[in-house]
């Protein structure tokens, strides 16, 4: 659960790190890079040369979860299910926030954001 609540906030980010996406979501273009940093700037951490790296970042994060060891517990996998399944994850959270940025751009941060949280939660619950 928390790699595919990390690969949907990974998604987002990166989508969101694009200029088509990043303008649908928050009705704006992207600042110019000078203007990036000024203290008036309203959200200067959801500019796009910041959410890509934190995008990839995330998803080789979202690796973690997949294949780090079980700890014996009773029924687990082996880490080469895991894989496979974190694969899957990917896939399906690509879809997801492909869907959310085509029909739904604005809600888009808020969604990553509630992910990000939910998977950081997850995975302390060992989900």
């Amino acid at each position: 659960m928390s790699a595919f609540l990390l690969c949907f906030a990974a998604w987002t980010a990166l989508a969101l790190g694009m200029d088509r996406h990043h303008e649908d979501a928050f009705g704006t273009a992207e600042p110019a890079p000078r203007r990036a940093h000024l203290p008036g700037l309203k959200h200067p951490w959801v500019h796009p040369a910041y959410l890509r790296p934190a995008g990839w970042a995330m998803l080789l994060l979202s690796l973690w979860p997949a294949t780090s060891p079980a700890d014996g517990a009773p029924g687990a996998l082996p880490a080469s299910i895991n894989v496979v399944v974190w694969v899957a994850a990917l896939s399906v959270s690509a879809m997801a926030v492909t869907a959310v940025v085509t029909w739904q751009p604005p809600r888009a941060p808020a969604l990553a954001t509630v992910a990000l949280v939910a998977a950081l939660f997850a995975q302390a619950w060992g989900w």
